[in-house]
C-alpha cells in the first residue's frame, strides 16, 4: 500500500515539475511578444510623428528591448521565470 502511494506522489510530482517548465516557456514567449508589440507600436507612432525609417527601426528596437526586459523582470519577480 505504501508504495502504490509512493508512487502516486511521485507521478504528481514529476506533472507538477512538468508545468512548471511548460508555465516557465510560457513567461518567457509573453515577455518576448509583449516587447515585440511594444516596439512594434513605437515604431508606427514615431513614423506617424515623421521620423524617418532607421529613426522608426531604433526607437523600435529599444522599445522591444527596454519592454521584454521589463516585463521577463516582472515575472521573475513573480516566480514564473
Amino acid at each position: 500500500m505504501e508504495t502504490a502511494s509512493t508512487n502516486e506522489t511521485e507521478r504528481l510530482q514529476r506533472e507538477v515539475d512538468r508545468l512548471h517548465a511548460r508555465a516557465r516557456v510560457l513567461a518567457i514567449i509573453v515577455g518576448v511578444l509583449s516587447g515585440f508589440a511594444g516596439g512594434l507600436i513605437a515604431g508606427m507612432v514615431s513614423r506617424h510623428y515623421g521620423a524617418t525609417g532607421l529613426e522608426c527601426a531604433v526607437y523600435g528596437g529599444g522599445t522591444f528591448v527596454g519592454f521584454s526586459t521589463f516585463v521577463l523582470f516582472v515575472e521573475e519577480k513573480l516566480k514564473l521565470v
